[in-house]
């Protein structure tokens, strides 16, 4: 069974996995919808738990996805359901939101486990300047993505005499289009037309006292 929240991201998600595990030979139960800002999710949870699903996939975010998973273990016919989120619950926020209801379930999202001097030359720089490791589990995307805006703005950026400067919104866009061989933190990056600028890596975690265990990785 699925759950998405009426937003692309998530119902694109749940579409893909529903579709695969069907190809796949499954049965998908139930695909229902929640509202962003919904805290009661019993109703819902109580729908889908007619059919006793072995597995429930809501890729959501972490308000929405806490509830559900605190209030999947009070359903009836939910007992011994599998959860599991995406990257959207990829956080240590979300843990916290759903404190011990989320020992256990999975996670999938970006392969986090980077591999290369640099992103261990960042980390050391990090700790250097803030004395702690980076808050946000996506801190090497966000770093990436805001240095390759910034080489591209210094591609296109125009300058007037009188110091005004220009940056052409077709041209910043062109230029990011067209990064390669950007040495990023994250890997080195080669954007196509889509703005996709990297080899898809998945990971499927595990939570686990607490903390994102990976259980499974994938590399095209």
């Amino acid at each position: 069974a699925t759950i998405h929240d009426g937003s692309p991201y998530a119902d694109q998600l749940q579409e893909v996995f529903a579709n695969t595990f069907v190809e796949l030979g499954g049965t998908v139960t139930a695909q229902e919808a929640v509202n962003v800002g919904d805290t009661d999710m019993r109703p819902i949870l109580t729908t889908i738990a007619v059919d006793a699903p072995e597995f429930l996939y809501y890729p959501i975010f972490i308000a929405e996805g806490g509830f559900i998973t605190v209030q999947a273990g009070e359903i009836a016919g939910l007992e011994n359901t599998t959860l599991a989120g995406a990257d959207g619950m990829y956080s240590p926020d979300f843990i916290e939101a759903a404190g011990e209801a989320a020992e256990g379930m999975y996670i999938s999202g970006p392969n986090l486990a980077y591999e290369n001097p640099v992103y261990d030359h960042f980390l050391e720089v990090h700790m250097a300047e803030y004395g702690e490791d980076p808050l946000s589990v996506f801190h090497a995307h966000a770093y990436d993505g805001t240095m390759m805006l910034l080489a591209a703005i210094e591609k296109v950026a125009v300058q007037d005499a009188d110091g005004t400067l220009h940056i052409g919104r077709q041209a910043l866009r062109d230029a990011l289009y067209a990064t390669s061989n950007f040495d990023g933190v994250t890997g080195n990056l080669n954007c196509n037309q889509y703005g996709d600028c990297a080899d898809p890596e998945i990971a499927v975690n595990q939570i686990t006292n607490g903390e994102y265990v990976p259980l499974w990785e994938y590399k095209e």
